[in-house]
């Protein structure tokens, strides 16, 4: 096995040149700040280990003109810097020793390997520095496990839906209703509050009718907080709020300051599983006026990655609650796991395969 150093703008960048040149079992052992005789080449010094019986160099070619745009300041190290304090008996094109397995890596190395795994399944770089610090391969689901908050299954008798328009809110209040009402001869009663979208108000109507639950529309706040101060409802109360897009600042305050009134009502902020994690940020960011209790993610059947799933959790602290995987109601409804969270994010498997014993275990209840 030998070794070849690329200089770039980001480890991921680098991966994608480094396995181009050199073959996907290409593993990258090491990054750190360039020198600065070399930093006009990129800001990092990776360091990649590769079997040259799997593949040649790929300078071979002839040319250069076959890297990804944008990429000419990859260049493997050509003697750039003589006196380089990092290993001994440097050829022109970067190689050294045989390093025979990743556990005999130094830490920091070890640690660059799992940083870039972290990034390759979706997780931020700066994220991926954190829980690769001082950590082990077989201690990264352990480390993401204990950083992942989960919420216990809910006991309040009043539930909102909130957060932006088409992430599945009305969707996911039927399932609840389902799965955490009627399914337990617990009474439901339904609450549509604010102005909805054109036709939101008939969909609601036409599941309450199915599910056999009364039903109300109130149009604004000051209605709801009327009907709720109404004749005590010994079941459970949901609420479906409008989907508040960036520019409806006035109406998220307005929702923000009937929620302080009302400390009973726990809050599901909905966000989509197929998002980015800047994006879940973003939500979470905007809707954090409204201070929610639990994260609820929809469509996890159509997400590539868990690992933004995974980030939004771990960088808003917020417990994670029900997770919708699918369309059928109410069977497509599970508490998310954080073991099983975390390994689905490190292994890189599908975000649906964190809920799958769940799901299971729930069709056959």
């Amino acid at each position: 096995m030998e070794t070849k150093v690329y200089f770039a703008s980001s480890i991921p960048a680098a991966l994608e040149v480094a396995r181009q040149e050199l073959g996907e079992e290409a593993m990258l052992v090491g990054s750190r700040p360039a020198p600065k005789d070399a930093r006009q080449y990129g800001r990092l010094e990776v360091t990649f280990a590769w079997s040259p019986a799997s593949k040649p160099l790929a300078h071979a070619r002839g040319s250069e003109s076959s890297l990804p745009r944008g990429s000419e300041s990859f260049l493997p190290n050509r003697d750039l810097l003589p006196n380089r304090d990092q290993s001994p008996s440097r050829d022109r094109e970067g190689a050294i020793a045989a390093l025979p397995s990743r556990d005999s890596l130094p830490s920091r190395d070890r640690e660059g390997a799992v940083a870039a795994r972290l990034i390759q399944n979706g997780f931020s770089p700066e994220l991926a520095g954190e829980i690769s610090a001082g950590v082990t391969e077989a201690a990264v689901v352990p480390e993401l496990t204990r950083r992942i908050r989960v919420a216990e299954p809910t006991e309040a008798r009043v539930i909102a839906f909130a957060g932006p328009p088409g992430r599945g809110k009305t969707t996911s209040l039927v399932k609840v209703a389902m799965q955490s009402g009627l399914s337990k001869r617990i009474p439901v009663r339904i609450y549509t509050a604010g102005a909805h979208g054109i036709g939101g108000k008939e969909q609601m109507a036409r599941f309450a009718a199915i599910l056999g639950a009364p039903w109300q529309a109130c149009e604004s706040l000051a209605g709801l907080d009327l009907a709720l101060n109404g004749d005590p409802w010994k079941g459970l109360v949901l609420i479906d709020t409008p989907g508040i897009s960036p520019a409806e600042g006035g109406e998220l305050d307005e929702l923000a300051r009937f929620f302080a009134a009302r400390p009973e009502i726990e809050k599901h902020l909905v966000l989509r599983a197929g998002a980015t994690s800047a994006d879940m940020l973003d939500v979470i960011s905007r809707f954090s006026v409204l201070k929610p209790t639990r994260l609820l993610f929809t469509g996890l059947d159509e997400a590539l990655s868990a690992a933004p799933m995974v980030e939004s959790l771990i960088r808003s602290g917020i417990p994670a609650g029900w997770a919708g995987v699918g369309q059928q109601i109410p069977e497509d409804l599970a508490e998310l796991n954080a073991e099983r969270l975390a390994r689905s994010a490190w292994m890189g498997d599908r975000a649906a395969s964190a809920v799958d014993r769940a799901r299971a275990a729930l069709a056959a209840a």
